[in-house]
């Protein structure tokens, strides 16, 4: 390391501490304030004051942009590079958890954290989950949390909190690590871990409680430990293979994706060792390969086989969506979407920064590209870098296919961790390009960063749903919870056991903090019953088929959206409300009682229908 760090040095012709922290003090200071900003955006839109969303930018430019001037710097020491992108990986991440409510309001998260609260009630492991029954079988996050909420008392989202925010720690860690040793430069490494902040993902949907975000992190320590063992010694090479392992085996029983993905990264590394020595001898990691691949395959067999069912159709639907979208069989997807709702209230600005940001992403591509050629094409990692910085923006295709988006997207993630390394070379290209005005260049260089940042942002999540919405109102003393939310906490309060029906949104919320067995969405098709103004003869024979006692009927078009569907419905949200017959139908059910009523919101119970 110590030989990297000199590297890094090198040219600037200055003899200086390695362990200064620099401007790091007053760098923190803008944080806070940034963060300061943000909270008051979302304090302000959670009580529908007016539009604070340029309130909320300018505090993310202000986490942000000073770090990506700072690193651009040639005098920065290396420690006080690893503490600007570690500070900025939490900073990031805590402008998520400043638009959370006091409860997980991601649909995934929810999942996940019922999933902690079950191993803490019932203290083994695979305990069922109705909505997606493939996540009892990936317990690494869920484990995790669990194991810190009976050592601490802490709640689920208290402890998964936490849990989220170390594996964000780690992440941005791991990588300035990779990239420093990968790149033999500090300030290589400081500009390509701020650069990857910049991902589509980055700011919410990977910083979510879901499996992804811890697995993420620990396929980054795995290429990082993988880097540093080609550097030593072949008598030490053992001693590296151990956490290899152990990092492997945690992928594989955190998240079946990303174990996916870390047999592919290992193979394209096995591949590119050869193609640079033409040797499959140590370092060459392809036994890992191997290992990570009979291990997965071993999980999903014995283990997790229900993961193949969940898989399939959404693999199997992305590549219909493509060859109909090719085809002109299907419409291409609309652009600023989420799933299948259309966000028409992104400002056509926005759009225009968003579409920006993967221009310029688009345009450092060649320069970055060239300048890892001339200096690293003997180096495996570099070539699998320029090649995932490449297919990268082949992904982007994907997003125009509806059934195909959120494939691409998920592959984004990874791999924009080879964009990054190959990005922060053009950086250094333009920054010795126009060397006579240093500071005007790098407040150039950090503006196109910082622009990257906030476009990518834009098009990784809805632009109506970047701050928090009402959860809870407050007057006079008294505090009111959303229809749904009180529909949950009723759930947890009044019923002892039954399983739920009911739209997504609600869905969610009975599973935390209702405590509650429910089932949404088409397989089986409860939306549909849900929906539906008629009562069909198929339908009350499948509520009991599945031992559906009650039936949740949500007139809100927003109950079946994952994102928006858990708070107070504020201005024309409720435009498109279900009729009411979708109501009226289950009282005409003989035997079936309405056991709860909250605006939009009826409960029935079917216990009485033969």
């Amino acid at each position: 390391m110590s030989e990297l760090a000199i590297q890094s040095q090198a040219g600037t012709g200055m003899n200086r501490s390695r362990v200064g922290l620099g401007h790091f003090p007053a760098i923190a200071l803008s944080c806070g304030v940034g963060l300061l900003l943000c909270a008051v955006a979302n304090g302000l839109a959670r009580s529908t004051e007016g539009d604070p969303m340029l309130l909320y930018w300018l505090g993310v430019l202000l986490i942000a942009a000073p770090i990506f001037y700072r690193l651009t710097s040639s005098e920065a020491t290396p420690t006080e590079r690893l503490t600007l992108v570690c500070l900025l990986g939490l900073s990031l991440y805590g402008v998520k958890v400043l638009r959370d409510a006091p409860l997980f309001t991601f649909s995934d998260e929810l999942v996940h954290a019922f999933n902690a609260n079950q191993i803490g009630d019932h203290h083994h492991l695979f305990e069922a989950n109705s909505i997606l029954k493939a996540t009892p079988y990936y317990p690494g996050l869920e484990g995790a949390t669990s194991s810190l909420m009976a050592i601490t008392g802490l709640s689920s989202y208290t402890a998964g909190m936490i849990v989220v925010g170390v594996a964000r720690l780690t992440l941005i860690g791991a990588l300035y690590l990779l990239f420093l040793r990968v790149g033999g430069s500090a300030r290589v490494a400081g500009l390509a871990a701020a650069i990857y902040t910049c991902n589509f993902n980055f700011l919410f949907w990977g910083g979510q409680y879901s499996y992804e975000s811890l697995a993420l992190p620990l396929l980054i320590l795995i290429m990082m430990a993988l880097a540093e063992r080609e550097a030593v010694r072949r008598e030490a090479l053992r001693a590296w293979a151990i956490p290899v392992i152990v990092a492997i085996a945690a992928v594989l029983v955190t998240h079946h994706l990303t174990s996916y993905a870390t047999v592919g990264i290992l193979l394209a590394l096995s591949l590119a060792y050869w193609y640079v020595k033409r040797s499959w001898a140590s370092p060459n990691p392809w036994w890992f390969a191997v290992f990570a691949a009979a291990l997965a395959a071993a999980w999903l067999l014995i283990v997790a086989s229900s993961t193949i069912g969940y898989l399939s159709p959404v693999l199997s639907g992305a590549v219909k969506a493509i060859f109909n979208t090719l085809s002109g069989d299907a419409p291409p997807r609309q652009l600023f979407q989420k799933g299948s709702s259309a966000v028409g209230t992104t400002p056509f600005a926005a759009r225009a920064v968003a579409v920006l940001a993967i221009v310029a992403l688009l345009a450092g591509l060649p320069f970055g590209l060239r300048e890892v050629w001339l200096r690293h094409r003997k180096q495996p990692f570099a070539l699998v870098f320029m090649v995932a910085a490449i297919a990268f923006f082949a992904t982007l295709a994907l997003r125009l296919a509806p059934a195909a988006w959120e494939t691409g997207n998920r592959a984004g993630e990874f791999l924009f961790v080879g964009l990054a390394f190959v990005l922060s070379y053009a950086g250094l290209a333009m920054l010795r390009r126009w060397p006579s005005r240093p500071r005007l260049t790098r407040g150039l260089l950090a503006a196109v960063i910082s622009l990257a940042l906030i476009g990518d942002a834009i098009s990784g999540w809805p632009w109506d749903a970047q701050l928090a919405r009402p959860l809870k109102v407050s007057a006079k003393g008294n505090t009111v919870v959303s229809p749904p939310l009180a529909m949950a906490e009723w759930a947890d309060h009044d019923i002892a056991n039954g399983r739920f029906a009911a739209p997504t949104a609600d869905a969610n919320l009975l599973l935390v903090p209702g405590n509650k067995s429910v089932i949404a969405g088409p397989y089986p098709d409860v939306e549909d019953i849900l929906e539906d103004p008629k009562l069909a003869s198929w339908q009350l024979p499948l509520l009991r088929r599945h031992k559906l006692r009650y039936v949740v009927s949500d007139l809100r078009p927003a109950a079946s959206d994952g994102i928006r569907g858990y708070y107070f419905s504020t201005g024309g949200s409720d435009e498109g409300r279900l009729p009411r017959n979708v109501t009226a139908k289950f009282a005409q059910v003989p035997g079936a009682a309405r056991v709860y009523s909250n605006g939009p919101i009826t409960v029935f119970d079917l216990k009485g229908h033969p």
